[in-house]
């Protein structure tokens, strides 16, 4: 990643330059900033430039929430050595681990698992303030920090309620990921499409936490089978060791519900759920 050699140039205050990650949209480097401490550098290529990533920056921007990283700055580099414009930004950097890695080593523990719901419906309630879905929440794009906090990520697909839709509304389907979407989302029935959505993915990916498997995915031979899952079925909802009187089971088959009107009415009424059931569970966060 050449890029290295050149960008601090061009981004003065900056210093630890390491390369991260060069996908097909981006690069993404690590970094020490002279006044914001460690931070992540992202430039977006050109090819990939346009209103979707304008809007991922605004939704991080617009929903200010103490679980979202947040971006310190953000600009475009002209006349770089590249032969090309680019988008840039400074966020902040959470120095941890995704959940997926977390995953691949063991199940997440009951304070865990209650840690990870409160923090990510805190997110949420922030973004429903701001009326932003953020459409793909999965073990992935969730980080534990070093003190065990957790932070949602990536915002590149999400979805501000009051701006026009960049999914064609005669498209078959909408973006979001096979297995954690729910059926308004991959449906593209954008008028059912609202914070509630979220929740539903939160639900599937905390019973992957608990589980260790996909409810959906685990065992399905191909993408029409994980749907057929999806619509045909409740929440499969793994056994919960610390789960007295199915509370929490209660919780998860209410977030994780088909129907978008069977869902708690927003995050905020989830949280309250969530705190109500916390006094239940020794040893809750």
């Amino acid at each position: 990643m050449t890029v290295v050699t050149w960008l601090p140039k061009y981004l003065p205050g900056i210093s630890n330059l390491r390369g991260l990650l060069e996908g097909g949209q981006k690069w993404v480097f690590s970094a020490t900033h002279s006044t914001d401490g460690e931070v992540v550098i992202k430039l977006i290529k050109p090819h990939t430039a346009d209103e979707r990533v304008r809007r991922e920056i605004l939704a991080v921007k617009e929903i200010n929430s103490t679980r979202v990283p947040r971006i310190f700055e953000d600009g475009v580099l002209r006349g770089t050595p590249l032969g090309f414009d680019v988008i840039w930004l400074r966020e902040q950097r959470i120095l941890g681990e995704n959940v997926k890695q977390i995953l691949q080593r063991s199940t997440l523990s009951q304070k865990e698992i209650l840690a990870l719901c409160r923090h990510v419906l805190e997110a949420l309630v922030d973004m429903g303030h701001a009326r932003i879905v953020h459409r793909d929440i999965k073990p992935e794009n969730i980080i534990r920090s070093a003190d065990g906090s957790y932070w949602l990520i990536d915002f590149g697909i999400a979805r501000h309620l009051d701006l026009s839709s960049l999914t064609a509304t005669a498209a078959l389907g909408g973006p979001g990921t096979l297995g954690y979407a729910p059926p308004e989302q991959y449906r593209n029935k954008k008028r059912d499409l609202d914070g509630r959505a979220d929740l539903f993915a939160l639900a599937v990916t905390l019973v992957e936490c608990i589980s260790g498997k996909h409810p959906y995915v685990d065992g399905a031979r191909d993408a029409p089978m994980v749907l057929k899952r999806i619509e045909g079925a409740p929440l499969p909802i793994p056994k919960i060791s610390w789960n007295r009187g199915r509370q929490f089971a209660d919780f998860l088959t209410a977030m994780g519900q088909r129907r978008v009107d069977c869902r708690p009415r927003d995050a905020s009424d989830a949280l309250m759920w969530l705190q109500e059931l916390q006094d239940t569970f020794a040893g809750s966060p």
